[in-house]
């Protein structure tokens, strides 16, 4: 489940907006496509209810002319005239949709042609009846006339009723199109209110760490302003703008530690010429050790001696660090060795890297894997944890990270939802400032009055 809201989260928000979109098209044109169709109910059942009226005056006139009642209002011509008027009226209201219809319309053309006919025989038969001739005539004509104009309205109902069950079947899809498109919406909506929410959330939570910076007076260590910007940039979904933050970020950072020490080194060359006494030569101390080590070099040995699919490089920069080469490459041999161990599914491990003013970050992490408790107790030098009960390559890390004065931390790594996503490594190592010079601050010894060296100086 948090795997499924994770990855729905992860859906960028243009591909969210269009399915939003989307959505509500389908829903706006199933609805419209549903009433235009009742539209045409409407007036298929008009059509059903005047075809029943128009037939029923029909049907007053056949009888009173089977009863023979002469002098009834239903055998007046202009009684008859209305009901074959009736029906023309009733052809005129479908003509805008007489192929909805089908052969429903032929079928009412003719019923009409049949009604004329009727109305005009029941004429030549009742005329001579009213003047008191042909009492006795035969109304089998007419009788059977009757019962084909009966057929023909009853085909009608039944086409009319068939057009009608068709349209409601198109209804039941329109609608069945506009409840998929209003949940496509909603659950769009829902989901851009997720993100907006966790986006908000970590804009908070951002805001207090830096809160806290600025509390602990730690607002200019330049490491901690950058994972915060950084991670502030990523917040907003702007991951090139982050990455160039960091790279121009660690350049400043380098250029300010190069030109301290330049300015560093011009101090001690003017105290040194204001002295009145002999200064001893000076003779700087080993930067760390003296130790220069290429961190891509290092990288580089340990993907040749290792399997091509173990390893995958993810934006790493060079940086030189203040430790010795053996040391440093056997301790992240013994790193990827200890991850390679609890590897499965052909999951690569990812390693990659952060730069700071004085210090640089070597990450490692393996997806789908956790150390156990008792390996991250004896990382935090747990007196209570026997080295007999660990592996070599834990051991190893151990004793490599003291003799090469690193830092290191493995930690099961965890997402925002809290759920486990992996296995990591750091180590964290001082490194060799870019531009820093060995031995070439102290230029010259003179000794004198400060006057006398001035003038010294000048000339």
């Amino acid at each position: 489940m948090l795997f499924t809201m994770k990855k729905l989260l992860g859906v960028s928000s243009s591909k969210v907006l269009m399915l939003c979109g989307l959505g509500l098209l389908m829903t706006l044109g199933a609805f419209w496509h549903h009433q235009t169709n009742q539209n045409q109910l409407d007036r298929m059942n008009v059509l059903n209810q005047g075809v029943g009226t128009c037939f029923n005056r029909i049907s007053q006139t056949f009888t009173a002319m089977m009863i023979k009642d002469i002098h009834s209002p239903y055998l007046n011509r202009g009684f008859m005239g209305l009901s074959d008027e009736c029906l023309n009226e009733t052809i005129k209201g479908i003509n805008p949709f007489k192929q909805n219809i089908g052969k429903g319309y032929e079928t009412l053309n003719k019923l009409i042609s049949d009604v004329h006919w009727f109305h005009e025989s029941v004429v030549r038969t009742h005329s001579p009846m009213v003047s008191g001739k042909n009492l006795d005539v035969p109304l089998n004509p007419l009788s059977s006339k009757f019962s084909q104009m009966e057929n023909l309205k009853i085909n009608l109902v039944d086409e009319i009723d068939a057009t009608n069950s068709r349209i409601r079947e198109i209804q039941m899809s329109d609608e069945v199109l506009m409840g998929l498109g209003l949940l496509m919406f909603v659950i769009s909506l829902s989901i851009l209110s997720l993100k907006e929410f966790n986006r908000i959330q970590l804009q908070q939570e951002i805001e207090k760490k830096a809160l806290n910076l600025l509390k602990t007076g730690q607002a200019n260590v330049g490491a901690m302003v950058d994972q915060i910007i950084e991670r502030g940039l990523l917040t907003q979904g702007l991951p090139v703008s982050a990455q160039i933050f960091k790279d121009y970020h660690g350049d400043l950072l380098e250029r300010m530690a190069s030109r301290s020490a330049y300015y560093e080194g011009k101090n001690e060359k003017t105290e040194t010429v204001e002295t009145k006494e002999e200064i001893p030569e000076f003779t700087p101390p080993e930067t760390l050790d003296g130790h220069k080590t290429s961190f891509k070099e290092v990288l580089v040995s340990i993907q040749n001696i290792n399997a091509k699919d173990l390893i995958h490089v993810s934006d790493v920069r060079d940086v030189q660090l203040a430790v010795a080469f053996e040391g440093f490459e056997q301790m992240m041999n013994a790193a990827i060795n200890k991850l390679a161990t609890r590897r499965n599914d052909g999951k690569k491990i990812i390693v990659s890297n952060q730069i700071h003013s004085d210090k640089a970050i070597i990450n490692l992490f393996l997806a789908g894997n956790t150390f156990t408790a008792t390996e991250l107790d004896f990382s935090q030098n747990n007196q209570n944890i026997s080295a007999d009960s660990m592996d070599m390559n834990m051991i190893l890390l151990k004793e490599m990270a003291n003799e090469t004065n690193s830092t290191w931390h493995i930690e099961n790594k965890t997402d925002r939802a809290g759920a486990i996503t992996g296995m990591a490594i750091r180590f964290t190592m001082n490194r060799v400032p870019r531009d820093a010079k060995s031995n070439k601050n102290l230029v010259s010894v003179v000794k004198g009055k400060k006057k006398d060296l001035a003038r010294e100086l000048m000339n």
